[in-house]
């Protein structure tokens, strides 16, 4: 919870002299309204970093999968499966084929084989969309980031600028 209170400029002021709101979150240290709004536009660009980092992990997997994917694609195109059991537990778990798109056994008849090559190309294609949405999810989150933390400089900077030149007006 932010809270608020004025002090003066100066100890010494009379009552109803130039006073400076400060401001204080969860009862902490006092701040001003500068302050204030540097450390928020920092805390979202602290957060959007976050969201950022656990997005990108989520599109790695995703990448993964899709390198895999491909692998077991070129091995049922070239006959070359040798444990079927890995691949269709893949294509099960990880794709989201049903039973009948990955069989319990693999027969090994290139029209079997093409029936389930044709079944992955769709469940590929969505993970491919997803890794594309996923990227420009990471690109807004970093510009979302880079906003907040340059927005958060800006008033430090020019809350500095403000202070010195109050300063050398006393």
């Amino acid at each position: 919870m932010i809270e608020s209170v004025q002090i003066s400029v100066n100890r010494y002021a009379p009552p109803g002299a130039q006073a400076i709101n400060m401001y204080s979150i969860d009862g902490g240290e006092k701040l001003t309204l500068g302050q204030l709004m540097s450390a928020v536009c920092i805390h979202a660009g602290v957060v959007k970093e976050a969201q950022s980092v656990i997005k990108i992990n989520v599109m790695n997997n995703n990448v993964e999968d899709l390198k895999t994917a491909s692998e077991y694609l070129d091995q049922l195109a070239n006959n070359t499966v040798s444990n079927w059991a890995t691949v269709r537990n893949f294509l099960r778990n990880t794709l989201g084929m049903s039973s009948s798109e990955a069989p319990d056994n693999l027969d090994t008849s290139y029209s079997r084989r093409f029936k389930i090559i044709n079944a992955m190309k769709p469940h590929m294609e969505a993970l491919t969309r997803q890794a594309q949405e996923d990227m420009i999810d990471v690109q807004s989150l970093i510009n979302q980031r880079d906003i907040a933390f340059t927005t958060g400089s800006s008033l430090v900077k020019s809350t500095g600028g403000s202070s010195n030149i109050m300063a050398s007006n006393l």
